[in-house]
């Protein structure tokens, strides 16, 4: 059981107040899996008693839904590894009440705390919607009949979490999501981002994809993705541009993953630096890891094909422009998602640049060096996760005809662009003039990803060769952190 839980119990508990894990973290621990996050419900003030338990255990509390009055503790980093974050909702009339409004029967399913870092979790379950025996049945049934009707986002999260579990989603819930897909429309466009993000940050993002395209919610969502169904590409493509397009993100998912690296000889080809899971794990826009993001960017990197198709005289088919056309349009598809404009430029500077790591060289001679340093320089800070892209792409194009010969020759070409313009995005590179804690203390700044962000800038600097003493690294950084406008510690 989790330290920081126990630690958590029984602060509440010297304080008289009743606690209970709800939602996913009960859900999780039935079927076997990890818990990182943690709802629990209180009978006081969540405010109150959260700045009270951030001040005992070294948290950050924050307010993330004033109105219901919603409190998340951030943990320490020393509690990092088992808890990523809890979250504090009051709790208004009985228990049962409250677990009749939530959204699907598996994650109605209460648990005191006590029992819970007691270890009494299965004999002591409060469960009046039989959310365990849908556990059982591995499936996704909406709480009550008016579940999708109060919360429309609900239509995607049963999609999500139905193909997250592996679970199926019963006929009656089926109906329900496809039935009131059209009141979508009405939802907050920063609650479907987050949900979005939700699926295709998550694993098996693809069959996510699938049941929202299957109940008519892709179209609603994303109607210039669909744009690409039955659109055919030229005969080095497997599929057509909107199946490209899904099996892109799977391979991307699958590339990321080091199980499916050390498992599958294919991928084991792809050369992954020391270093790159914690730089995929990186926070790059919206909360979302460089990983998130990198698979967004394979979702939507042909998105204008369909667009800028055309056929010379000799019947050749083409996609003039789509690179940069695709940039312009997934800029627009995650504007109207109200995606930050870090986030915006992170995706479609991956999705504009994505053909040219293939075209910085011939196919048989190596990219001359010149090359591979225009290339860094102009495609950063997202330069890496391109390259990966191209890898995501290429598997997806050839899918079920991919050579062993071609492959191999495309791994060793992008390998020695990663390995000449990139050596590895490790923050404790012993050759930078500044480390992560001298940026800190230089600038008075917060641990956190702005850290990241102005290490690369000065692991780019170096690398060109525009900064060689510390004195020069001091005057770059100063600037970027002028024009990032990083936040500074609080005073207080």
């Amino acid at each position: 059981m989790a330290q920081f839980i126990a630690r958590i119990s029984e602060l509440l508990s010297a304080r008289g107040v009743e606690a209970l894990v709800v939602g996913g973290a009960v859900r999780d621990m039935l079927l076997g899996r990890t818990q990182r996050d943690f709802d629990l419900l209180i009978n006081v003030d969540p405010e109150e008693i959260g700045a009270s338990l951030a001040a005992s255990t070294g948290s950050t509390s924050v307010v993330i839904d004033a109105e219901r009055r919603y409190v998340r503790l951030i943990v320490p980093p020393s509690a990092a590894a088992e808890v990523r974050w809890i979250d504090l909702a009051g709790l208004a009339g009985s228990i049962e009440a409250d677990l009749a409004r939530r959204d699907f029967t598996v994650n109605a399913i209460a648990v005191r705390l006590t029992h819970w870092v007691a270890g009494r979790v299965h004999d002591s379950l409060i469960d009046p919607l039989d959310g365990a025996a849908d556990l059982v049945r591995r499936v996704v049934k909406q709480a009550g009949p008016r579940s999708i009707i109060e919360d429309p986002l609900r239509s995607m999260r049963a999609c999500r979490f139905a193909a997250q579990l592996g679970f199926t989603i019963d006929d009656a819930t089926a109906r329900s999501v496809r039935g009131h897909r059209q009141l979508l429309a009405g939802v907050a466009p920063e609650r479907i981002r987050e949900e979005m993000f939700s699926t295709i940050g998550g694993e098996n993002a693809v069959d996510g994809l699938r049941l929202l395209d299957t109940y008519g919610i892709l179209d609603l969502l994303l109607p210039e993705l669909c744009e690409g169904k039955g659109v055919e590409q030229p005969r080095e493509h497997y599929w057509d541009v909107f199946e490209h397009a899904l099996q892109s993100m799977g391979q991307a998912e699958r590339i990321l993953s080091r199980p499916a690296r050390l498992a599958d000889p294919v991928l084991a080809r792809i050369p992954w630096i020391d270093g790159h899971d914690d730089y995929f794990g990186e926070v790059a826009g919206d909360d979302q890891t460089r990983a998130a993001l990198l698979k967004l960017a394979a979702l939507l990197h042909d998105v204008a094909k369909p667009r800028t198709k055309t056929f010379e005289p000799g019947g050749r088919m083409r996609f003039f422009g789509h690179p940069d056309k695709g940039a312009e349009i997934s800029a627009d598809i995650l504007q109207r998602l109200r995606c930050s404009k870090r986030t915006v430029a992170h995706v479609s500077t991956m999705i504009r640049e994505h053909l040219r790591p293939v075209q910085l060289s011939d196919g048989v001679r190596p990219a001359t060096d010149r090359a591979v340093f225009r290339y860094y320089r102009d495609v950063a800070p997202v330069a890496v996760d391109t390259i990966y892209l191209a890898f995501a792409d290429y598997l997806a194009a050839r899918g079920p005809l991919l050579e062993e010969a071609d492959w191999d020759r495309h791994c060793r070409n992008l390998g020695d662009i990663l390995a000449r313009g990139f050596e590895t995005p490790r923050e404790s590179k012993p050759s930078l003039l500044l480390d992560g804690n001298q940026i800190q203390r230089l600038f008075d700044l917060p641990p956190g990803p702005e850290i990241g962000r102005l290490l690369r800038i000065l692991r780019d600097a170096e690398a060109a060769g525009r900064v060689q003493t510390q004195e020069e690294a001091i005057d770059l950084l100063r600037e970027a952190v002028r024009e990032g406008g990083v936040p500074r510690r609080s005073s207080g």
